[in-house]
């Protein structure tokens, strides 16, 4: 075995000789055999183990245990012990995933304070097997049937070669003594119910199981990393960024063949499920206006794109602003407001003023002794309506909206300025009309947003 050892980290870089490396150690018998190895190897290494008191006295011989062969190969040791139950009910979480996440951040600070290289975990090929078997069952996309991966960031796994039954071998052949976790014989796991009720039945059929899925774990992860790199392609070819929107070309969406699978593994991102994924994608070739929610994101269908931006859990009140306010926050910015007396009641001057403002769209000039005060902000409404400037007769906000070509996503936060209820700026587009600075004008409010 120490030679396939080996000849898998030099197949796989997964590190090299000079490096340090932390081993991740329970006490079974993978764990053991890891440790073993890397002695036999020579490489520079220490131990870790985590005590999660969950077996009562059976998780402080374990810790025991282990203690006790770090000092038995004069290896450096590190300890720890966690209250995983209490985690688990204060962050929602499962036993098992509590204790994944507490395990691998300890490690990881482990690893940083004293420098080692990587984190080594002992998951063999059978752990890889039962993995892919679990994702077919519960639904999953081609990252799913490529297994657990030899190597994942400063992760490393030098056992994935070897199957169950030649760390068994391994561990007869050399007398190794190991610690076994009593859970491991409880079918109340899901990964346990595989491997004592189903693998066997599958071996019935293919005694060399674990040979044959080696094979096609590899022909998995080859076809993994090409549809990585063919999805990366579709995502400079459909998809742009406007600060925190996403939009994606529909026109060059549907030039891709099988552009249903690349457009679910680009949704995942932004946490859109297998069947949103496939309503979207079948949404492309009816009117705009659909909108998708996932947890965390909305997707809009507008008219050649899908935009999707980050869902806003804002609960926007009216803002009430007093003729002596000079500054409030809107929306993450701010918003001043600036009197200016005895305003020069000159063309060329408020042309220039003019201009500035229309440029801007954040910056706008009102005749002030035309508003009431307080004025008010808010969610422009349905109903809502104003005389856009430079128009005579009455326009609908929604029309107007839909005149300026405002995609619908962007349509849920314009915010309206009033002054009465009547409208005095569309926040960002147009003042009204009948609040526009003339020539008899002698006093103006400039507003501006930064």
């Amino acid at each position: 075995m120490l030679n396939h050892f080996f000849t898998y980290i030099n197949q796989q870089t997964l590190f090299q000789p000079s490096d340090k490396i932390l081993l991740a150690v329970s006490g079974g018998k993978d764990s053991v055999v890891m440790v073993e190895l890397f002695c036999k190897a020579k490489f520079q290494f220490a131990i870790a183990h985590c005590n999660f008191q969950l077996r009562g006295e059976e998780s402080e011989k374990d810790e025991d245990f282990v203690k006790n062969l770090a000092e038995k190969h004069q290896i450096p040791f590190f300890t720890t012990k966690f209250d995983t139950k209490k985690y688990a009910n204060e962050h929602n979480l499962s036993t098992q995933m509590a204790a994944r996440e507490l395990r691998y951040e300890w490690f990881e600070k482990i690893r940083k304070e004293n420098n080692f290289d990587f984190i080594a975990v002992a998951h063999h090929l059978n752990d890889s097997i039962e993995t892919i078997l679990l994702n077919l069952t519960k639904g999953t996309g081609i990252a799913g049937l490529r297994g657990i991966l030899p190597k994942n960031g400063n992760i490393i796994r030098p056992l994935l070669f070897a199957s169950r039954e030649e760390i068994d071998k391994y561990v007869a052949e050399n007398q190794l003594e190991w610690r076994e976790d009593s859970s491991n014989a409880s079918d109340d796991y899901q990964r346990n119910l595989l491997r004592h009720q189903v693998i066997p039945i599958l071996k019935q059929i293919n005694p060399n199981l674990e040979a044959t899925f080696e094979r096609n774990i590899e022909r998995f992860q080859a076809l993994e990393t090409d549809f990585q790199k063919n999805l990366q392609y579709f995502k400079t070819t459909v998809l742009r960024k406007e600060n925190e929107t996403v939009f994606l070309k529909i026109e060059n969406i549907k030039y891709w063949q099988s552009a249903n699978y690349y457009l679910e593994e680009l949704l995942k991102e932004y946490n859109f499920n297998y069947f949103q994924s496939k309503e979207i994608y079948q949404s492309l070739e009816k009117q705009s206006g659909k909108t998708f929610l996932s947890p965390t994101h909305t997707l809009v269908k507008d008219r050649n794109e899908l935009i999707i931006s980050e869902n806003n859990n804002l609960v926007f009140e009216e803002i009430l602003i007093e003729e002596n306010t000079k500054e409030i926050h809107f929306l993450g910015k701010k918003m001043n407001f600036d009197k200016i007396e005895n305003f020069v009641s000159d063309k060329e001057y408020y042309s220039e003023l003019r201009t500035v403002a229309t440029v801007a769209q954040n910056s706008e000039f009102i005749d002030f002794e035309k508003l009431t005060f307080p004025l008010k902000i808010r969610k422009w409404q349905v109903g809502d309506s104003f005389i856009p400037l430079g128009m005579k007769g009455k326009k609908k906000i929604s029309d107007f909206l839909i005149d300026k070509k405002i995609p619908l996503h962007l349509k849920k936060v314009i915010f309206l300025l009033l002054s009465d209820n009547q409208v005095v700026w569309v926040i960002g587009h147009r003042i009204d009309e009948r609040f526009k600075v003339t020539e008899a004008t002698k006093q103006v409010l400039h507003i501006r947003i930064h």
